[in-house]
């Protein structure tokens, strides 16, 4: 409970008792007086039926004294009254059975009022004439304490619910600065920083409201500033100082993962002599600058979200593109020599280029060294034809090839029969303790499986990632309902999906309906759509907060930009970029890991690694922040339970 309610709740309880008391004491003051004015009637009464008698009682006439009787105590609140004759005995008796209207039945049977009996004897100067006995009916004493209760009840019911609605006001605005002390040590505690606190007029909050103030600022310049520090430590183990790519070490991680993964497209090589003829001919400083403009027309020119660029050495450039067919890389390749020609200083157009560019398709079988040898011979083969310095080295691929066409008709199609087949992956931490199951989509047709990394990179380049995840969303959400202990479920949302405002207003619709499952689905998006793409994924986040669902970032740490974005979009979990995880036994590398790990983890974010392999690698994550893990470890521990 909190104190304003329990402040409000012993005010009131006091207030009730206060009232309670004042109506039990006027409640038995009315009684009281009806008690009593009930006895001097029946006085009263007997007095004036004296006066009325004696005349008649003196004549011996019984009939008179008997009408004067009746004309007494007809219509009055009496239950009997007798008349004893003292010279022969005679008794003229009336008993009168009253019923009490407009008074409830358990009321009378308080039995508050009892029947009060008055007798006197009846003279005649010193003659006694008849003995009288009256005995009066409390119905009246009943109505009227009655009514007077229920004024009371009404009266102290209206004003005990005016007065409690005046102290719950009194008391919200008195306790209002606690109020918002507690929302924002809540919020500290989340570690969310806003706008300071407003000094409230109350003397003993003023000290309290300013150390909360000061201490949130604090708290959030530290985060903010162990953000910059995770940013510097990944730029130095990771990015090349001069051109903002990044360098050999991260090229080579991004590789190795894309390898591991699909590994449908290829890469380019790019040697640029021109940067090594300024650096010998012009010095450090001008070589540095065409190198950062040679970067920022690479980054202008492939702006495609999958794709990693990177500069290798002193002038040369690496660029990875999954998912593109050989003349797509060949129309990239071009693109790189169309920049260098435009820094050569050639107006005419007429010298030779000064780079050449080396192009490499993957096909099975290929491993990081032989992917690098083979960008080596097709670059050296570009060298030797110095009118058009680019050279292709395509092998057939062993898997299937097909065009972009040809992957959306086969798309729709699978969408349409239900082609699709899914897998699922655990996340879990050290203890086995499951957080979700990733989904992963594949198509199966005529005995021939396509796995999404095989037509991801088409549907992305087509824009029609929504109708793929809109088919994957509907198809789990579908499962968990016929599955209650299925879940929680991971989807991952494609870059066209996040940037279609017409998706997003189908999903919320969709959560919207589906509000029972806030637990059991969640969406994983890339980081680089948070680096991209900001109002799109502020306005994604922001519907997915609004129905209480929860969303993690994949690819964390890929991209050299601030980290800010965790704060402001507060994922539920990030996955770790491959490029931090897959060499360990680097001191350098594990202490990035480490940086980029807190970051998340003092926002009370879940940091989850994949492709664990062994005990030893999960050893040394769950010492860098990491608390979740995903891969072949958890899997082979899956196997064991199922043989077992």
């Amino acid at each position: 409970m909190t104190l304003y309610k329990q402040l409000l709740t012993w005010m009131l309880a006091f207030f009730f008792i206060l009232i309670t008391s004042v109506f039990f004491v006027e409640f038995r003051t009315t009684r009281n007086f009806l008690e009593n004015q009930q006895t001097a009637e029946i006085n009263n009464t007997i007095n004036s039926m004296g006066l009325a008698l004696s005349p008649y009682l003196e004549a011996h006439d019984k009939v008179a004294a008997e009408s004067v009787i009746n004309a007494l105590f007809d219509g009055g609140f009496y239950s009997e009254v007798k008349l004893t004759m003292l010279d022969d005995q005679g008794i003229i008796l009336r008993q009168y059975p009253t019923q009490i209207e407009g008074v409830p039945d358990w009321f009378v049977a308080l039995d508050l009022f009892s029947s009060i009996t008055d007798e006197r004897i009846l003279t005649s100067g010193w003659l006694q004439l008849a003995e009288v006995k009256i005995t009066g009916h409390p119905g009246f004493a009943y109505q009227q304490l009655w009514k007077a209760t229920v004024q009371l009840v009404s009266g102290f019911a209206v004003m005990f619910l005016v007065s409690a609605v005046i102290m719950a006001l009194l008391l919200n605005y008195s306790l209002k600065p606690l109020t918002l002390i507690a929302r924002r040590a809540d919020e500290i505690a989340k570690n969310q920083f806003g706008q300071p606190l407003p000094v409230p007029p109350t003397k003993d909050l003023k000290t309290v409201v300013h150390a909360i103030n000061h201490m949130s600022t604090q708290l959030e310049v530290y985060f903010k500033e162990q953000a910059k520090e995770a940013d510097k430590l990944r730029e130095r183990a990771y990015q090349d100082p001069v051109s903002g790519l990044g360098n050999r070490s991260y090229f080579i991680s991004q590789l190795e993962s894309w390898l591991a993964e699909s590994s449908t497209g290829g890469m380019a090589l790019l040697k640029v002599d021109l940067i090594t003829e300024c650096y010998d001919n012009q010095g450090y400083e001008a070589g540095d600058k065409m190198v950062a403009a040679l970067a920022q027309g690479l980054l202008a020119t492939v702006n495609r979200t999958e794709v990693t660029l990177a500069r290798l050495s002193q002038a040369e450039f690496a660029l990875l593109a999954p998912n593109v067919s050989a003349s797509e890389l060949r129309a990239i390749g071009l693109s790189m020599l169309r920049i260098i020609s435009e820094l050569q200083a050639d107006p005419m157009g007429e010298a030779t280029l000064h780079a050449s560019v080396g192009l490499v398709m993957n096909h099975q079988g290929l491993n990081v060294g032989m992917m690098l040898a083979q960008a080596d011979n097709a670059l050296t083969r570009a060298a030797q034809n110095p009118t058009q310095p680019i050279a292709l080295i395509e092998q057939q691929h062993s898997g299937v090839s097909l065009g972009k066409q040809q992957w959306k008709a086969l798309l729709l199609e699978a969408i349409a029969d239900d082609l699709f087949s899914f897998k699922f992956q655990k996340a879990a931490k050290q203890n086995g303790q499951i957080l979700h199951h990733e989904v992963f989509a594949a198509i199966e047709k005529e005995g021939q499986y396509y796995s999404a990394g095989q037509f991801l990179g088409a549907i992305e380049q087509l824009d029609i990632g929504d109708t793929l995840d809109r088919y994957v969303i509907k198809q789990m959400i579908d499962r968990l309902k016929q599955e209650p202990t299925l879940g929680p479920l991971t989807v991952n949302l494609t870059q066209s999906s996040i940037t279609n405002a017409s998706f997003i207003r189908w999903l919320g619709s969709l959560m919207e309906n589906n509000r029972e499952l806030s637990s059991r689905i969640m969406f994983e998006l890339p980081e680089a759509a948070f680096v991209r793409n900001p109002d799109h994924i502020a306005l994604l986040c922001g519907t997915i907060h609004q129905h209480q669902f929860r969303f993690g970032v994949d690819n964390y740490g890929r991209h050299f930009r601030s980290l800010d974005y965790l704060n402001e979009f507060r994922p539920d979990y990030v996955k770790i970029d491959f490029a931090y995880t897959n060499e360990l036994e680097d001191e350098t590398k594990t202490s990035v890991l480490a940086s980029i790990s807190r970051t998340a983890h003092n926002l009370n974010i879940t940091t989850i690694a994949t492709r664990v392999e062994t005990e030893s690698q999960l050893n040394i994550l769950s010492e860098s922040f990491v608390s979740g893990f995903q891969g072949f470890i958890f899997d082979q521990q899956k196997s064991t339970e199922k043989q077992s």
